[in-house]
Order: C-alpha cells, then structure tokens, then sequence
C-alpha cells in the first residue's frame, strides 16, 4: 500500500511519498487540510476563517515542504474553501500536474431535498460546481463525504464512475463509511465493473483508535488506503487541553469535537511528554503534537494524515513532526498506554486464530 523510502524533498524536512491504495497515485505522507480556509460566521468559522492572503502562505509554505496533497470539501466555507484553494494555486503559479486535489460532496449545498446527499443528480451538479470554484479541469479524488442511507448504493457508484468516464475526475474515494458499508461498495463496483475504491478518508489519533477494529483490517485486506482527519483529535493532542499548560484558549473550548475519552486521553499525553523531551527538532524539544502526527506516520494503514492550521507556524511545526523516528520501546510503551479494550469478536478471534496463525508466519 505504501512506499515509505522514496525521498521527495529536499529540505530540511523532508517528507516521503507513498502510492494512495491500490494504484500509481503517489501523495506525500502529509495532506494540506484546507477546512480552515474561507470559514464565516457559522460552524466552519469557528474552524478558521482564512482569506485568500492567508491561505496563499499556508499553500506555500506545504508546496515547499514536499507536500502536493491538498484536501477541501465543497461544504467547507459553503464552497469558499474550495474557491480560495483553486484561486491559490493560481496566484501561485501551480502547475495542475503537480498536485494532487481531492475534494467531497454530500452535504447540504442548497435548501432543496436535491441539493444534498450522495445521489447522481448531487453528485453531478456539485462536481461541476467544485470544478469551477477549484478552477480546474479534473479532480483528481472525488470523495463522497460520508453514508447517504437514502440514495442506493449502486446509484452512488454508478455516477462516480461516469465523472471518471467523462474525465471528471481521476479516482474515488470515500469518508467516514462503516466497514461493513466499505466492503458493499467494493463488490458492487466489482460486480459492475465499475472505478474501484481508492481510498477512505476516517478519523484516526492516538486517542481515538477505534478504526483498528474494523476497518482498518478490512483495507489491509482490499488495499485500500487511508487518509486520516483530525489526527490532532481536533486540537486535544496539541497537549495544551491537559495537564500543567491545560488551556480554554483552543477549537475545542468553542467546538468539542471529536469526542475524546479525557480519561484515557491524559494517560496517552503524560506518555506522549516523556517521548517528546527526548526528541529535538533543531535544538528544541518536539511537542506533543508532533509525537502525535508522528506515531499516525508510523502505522503501515496510514497513506496520508491530513494537517490543517490556522497559522504558519501551526503548519510547519506539524509539518517537521515527519522528521521523527520514534523507536521500537517508544512506540511499544505508545501502545501499552493506547491501545483499545478488547472487545467481542476481536477476542474471539484472537483465541480461535492462535493455533492456525503460526502456520503462515
């Protein structure tokens, strides 16, 4: 699913690039999240409310990095997001071929029952509306933003698949689908012979594994591959909501979100710490966010965890958590404090599957 070792930068944080599922796409292991981008006054505002200006230095401080994956959405910013991305790349001289765009569609983009949902004339409407505002010919990954339960399935993938055929778009994702839902998806676009599924796109941090349960075995198994949202759990792994520098003063004291469990959270943070006093980045000690981000880009699952910022120096201190290597005792005492409580039939599983296991090592 990955290629960890191939270099794409050369400077002093330089990020590897991996192929996204099962196909020559090549990202860089970090995706440039724009929610931040365009925000009013409205849930997305409390998100981030970059201009233009603003935005064109994030893009280029992520361009220089090495990164050429960008993410918006069309709901971000009600389509701002996406319009000041396109406007961007242009200000900024971005040759097309040289990025990677991915953006989504599903929710509410207009008060009739049609303007939302994930059925063919949304899906159509929407995807011409996103090439407009990105100002651009294609998109490359087209992502359906989570689980329309009024829309068949078939419908859905059907009408991806003719945005591929027409030169819409390049490849399909998913976001925020349960496994079980994944898998449907996959056998019908393999019974119809339709565009495969290239990647999903689900929440996943240190506090929040409970992706590792399901579906993460489910696209090791399809090589399907994932990008990862929130890996900073909306700001809680900042470090700045916990212990001696706790602080009101974030996203979550206006937009709690995603859930944490704060219990477990502090004993993860409290580890998190310790690592983090022994790792430097140019002769500073690295930050509990960057051992965060850091241990996402250790898990074999991960094709590109996305980081979003409000500020230039949010983005390149997550940029240079890529730099971090943490050991075998490091990520082992990360697990020993992380990991999810057994639960049925994992356990089962495990139990029955001991005495046949061995038998393909």
């Amino acid at each position: 699913m990955t290629t960890p070792n191939i270099p794409q930068s050369t400077n002093d944080a330089p990020l590897r690039i991996r192929t996204l599922g099962k196909s020559g796409l090549f990202v860089s292991e970090l995706c440039l999240g724009t929610m931040t981008f365009g925000g009013g006054d409205d849930m997305w505002g409390l998100i981030g409310q970059l201009q233009q200006e603003q935005a064109d230095k994030l893009m280029t401080m992520a361009l220089d990095a090495g990164i050429n994956f960008i993410d918006t959405a069309n709901v971000y910013g009600g389509g701002s997001s996406e319009r000041i991305v396109g406007q961007s790349l242009k200000n900024l001289d971005v040759q097309r071929e040289d990025v990677v765009i991915a953006t989504k569609v599903l929710g509410p983009m207009g008060a009739g029952p049609n303007a939302r949902g994930a059925s063919r004339v949304h899906i159509m409407n929407e995807c011409k509306a996103s090439l407009q505002r990105l100002q651009t010919d294609y998109i490359d990954l087209y992502q359906i933003h989570g689980f329309d339960p009024a829309t068949p399935m078939e419908e859905t993938l059907e009408a991806l698949n003719t945005l591929v055929q027409h030169g819409h778009i390049r490849y399909i994702g998913l976001s925020n689908w349960a496994a079980w839902q994944v898998m449907k998806a996959v056998g019908i676009a393999q019974a119809r012979r339709l565009c495969p599924i290239l990647s999903l796109q689900a929440h996943y941090t240190i506090v929040g594994r409970d992706v590792e349960r399901e579906i993460i075995p489910m696209l090791e198994s399809e090589n399907i591959g994932l990008m990862v949202w929130s890996p900073l759990a909306g700001g809680y792994l900042s470090g700045k909501y916990e212990g001696p520098e706790a602080s009101e003063e974030n996203r979550r004291a206006k937009f709690d979100f995603p859930p944490v469990n704060r219990e477990r959270g502090s004993k993860v943070i409290d580890v998190m710490r310790e690592i983090a006093v022994g790792k430097e980045i140019d002769g500073h000690p690295a930050s509990v966010a960057q051992i965060a981000l850091a241990w996402l880009l250790h898990q074999n699952a991960v094709s590109s965890v996305i980081v979003g910022a409000k500020r230039e120096d949010q983005l390149r201190d997550n940029i240079q958590a890529a730099r971090i290597r943490l050991s075998d005792d490091e990520l082992a005492a990360l697990e020993n404090v992380s990991r999810l409580p057994a639960e049925y039939p994992g356990w089962m599983l495990e139990r029955q599957g001991e005495y046949r296991a061995h038998m393909r090592a």
